[in-house]
This record gives C-alpha cells, structure tokens and sequence, in this order.
C-alpha cells in the first residue's frame, strides 16, 4: 500500500482533535439559541435569522430575504427619495407639513387591524374579550404613530439622503471614478443601517401587540388546542411563520451536527450537513462584492468540515468505530 495514503498517529490525533472543536462549537451556537422561560419552565428558541437573511446580498439575495419579514414594505413605503426644499417660507411650511411615513404608518395600520379582525373573529371569545383586543389596537397604534413623529425629522433627512444618492448615481461618472463607487457604497450602508433602525423600533411595537392579543385567552382557553392554534394563526404572518420554521431549522441542525461531530456518530453525514448549512451562510454574503459581509472564519470551518467528511474520523474515538467494525472492515 502506497505510505501516502496512510495516516500516522500525529495526523489521527490532529483529525480527532478537529472534530471534537468542531463538534462543540456548532453544539455550544445551538445551545446560545434556545432559552429557558422562568415562567413555564420550557426551553424555546430565542434566536431569530431576520436581521441575518434580511441583509443577504449577491445573486441569492431575494430568496434569502423572502424568507425573513419584510418590515411591512419599508423599502418601497418608507425608503422613498424626496428632496427637502428649505430656500423660502413656502417650502419650510411645505417641509413641515409633511409626513415622511404616513404612507408606511397607513400600512402598518391595516395590517394590524386585519390581525384584529381575524383575531376577534375566533369563536368562543366573550365581548369583554374582544373589547380588549379592540384597545390594544388602539394603544400600540397610538405608541406607533407617536413613535414615528418623534423620528420625523430624521426621517425627512433620511429621504433627502436617498434623494442626493439618487442624484450621484444617475451622473455619468459614478461608474467609472473609484471615489464615486466608494462614495455611493458608503452613502447606501449608512441609509440602509438608518432604516432597519426604524424597521426594529416597528418589529418591537407590533411584538408587544401580538402579545396583547395573545393574553386576551382565558386559562381555560389557553388549554383548548383550537383556540389557541387560533390565535397563533391570526397573529402569525406567512413570512412570520417561514422564518420560525428557518430559526428552527437552523437550531436543531446546529445542536444535532455538534452532538454527531462530539460523539463520532453519522460523522461523515454531520460534517457534510454542517458544510452546506455553512455555505448557505457564505452565500448570503458573497465574497466578491465588496459590500459584504467578511465570511473567513466559516470559509476556514467550511473546509474543515470537508476534511472531516472525507476522512471518517468518528471511526477514531468516536462511536461510529462500531458500524466500521461491523461493516467498513469487510469492505476494505
């Protein structure tokens, strides 16, 4: 047999050793994504992926993002170009006059009201019930439009900054000079940081609302699996739900890779499902476009995944040593 396909004790140690640091790094992220609630006692995950999927860039970046929620449309209701004219009276009583998100607070509304409708449309709840549903929508509609008047200022300067991007992006010279590209790269980081701000704040008060809702149930309905499926349905949106299924997703495979990868067990399936769960992180920020995100530190546990699949170490210290035992030895 050829010494070069041989693998010494030094290298069985050094493989072995990858494996258990690789294994309890996966398992130690997946156990920082669930939580203890003091109240119950249960374990749920704390972890959210928006924020992550939200800022995908690169080819893939639309299917990424369509699996986080949209800030109800704030990119196309809120992140609006609008240049603020100031030159004479006119223009400073027109500026002040105007609402910047009205048309995002006006949408945030409805959605919260057809949440209401389906929520106090669920049998069984008394009118006292439905009464408090009804003032919870009206006090977290309230704290909305209080919370986005208190930012109109900021955010009329916001939307005078698209408008100036606008502008450097439409001159001839933006293409070509490389202080136009890094000033327009820089101009739309800032604008976009500003906005999701904005888009969390709204996340946060749609968050108490939801939970408003959610205790309007009695002890003895929270009880009845109907009516509480009922009302997670209601106040739960599609893309809502999608990114709860992705939180857990991206939980369970973490934990289960680590414990596979700590025990040696399935090693070279968990090294292969921890690889493609790490490429997908690197192709939200791909490595070629100069806006993204730094990946090295899962490009370099990428490939040492790779090398864990390829080289079976669970057989070594590990418990996938008996099914190679049983089976791999009389193969080879």
């Amino acid at each position: 047999m050829d010494s070069r396909r041989q693998l010494g004790a030094f290298a069985v140690v050094a493989l072995v050793l990858l494996r258990v640091v690789t294994g309890w790094h996966f398992f130690s992220e997946g156990l920082q994504k669930i939580d203890r609630d003091p109240a119950t006692g249960e374990y749920r995950i704390t972890f959210s992926a928006a924020a992550f999927l939200s800022a995908a860039k690169g080819p893939f970046a639309d299917y990424f993002q369509s699996m986080a929620p949209n800030g109800h449309d704030w990119q196309t209701l809120l992140a609006v170009p609008h240049q603020n004219k100031m030159g004479s009276p006119e223009d400073a009583k027109t500026a002040s006059e105007r609402d910047p998100a009205r048309a995002w607070a006006d949408h945030i509304a409805e959605a919260w009201q057809s949440i209401l409708d389906q929520a106090t449309a669920i049998p069984g709840l008394a009118e006292a019930q439905v009464q408090q549903a009804k003032a919870a929508f009206a006090r977290r509609k309230k704290e909305l439009l209080d919370y986005l008047a208190s930012e109109k200022a900021a955010i009329a300067k916001y939307q005078h900054e698209l408008w100036r991007l606008e502008n450097w992006r439409a001159k001839p010279e933006a293409a070509d000079l490389p202080f136009e590209k890094e000033r327009i790269t820089k101009k739309a980081s800032e604008t976009s940081s500003q906005a999701r701000a904005w888009a969390a704040g709204v996340a946060e008060l749609e968050a108490t609302y939801l939970a408003d809702l959610r205790e309007i149930l009695s002890p003895e309905q929270r009880a009845e699996t109907a009516t509480t499926s009922a009302v997670e349905n209601a106040t739960t949106g599609t893309r809502e739900a999608k990114l709860q299924r992705v939180n857990l997703a991206a939980t369970v495979l973490t934990i289960g890779v680590g414990i596979c990868l700590l025990l040696g067990l399935f090693t070279r399936l968990a090294a292969v499902a921890g690889a493609l769960f790490l490429l997908s992180v690197i192709a939200t920020q791909p490595p070629w476009l100069s806006t993204a995100e730094p990946t090295y530190y899962q490009s370099v546990e990428l490939a040492g995944l790779l090398v864990l699949a390829a080289t079976g170490t669970g057989r070594w210290l590990g418990l996938d040593y008996f099914s190679w035992a049983l089976f791999g030895k009389k193969s080879e």
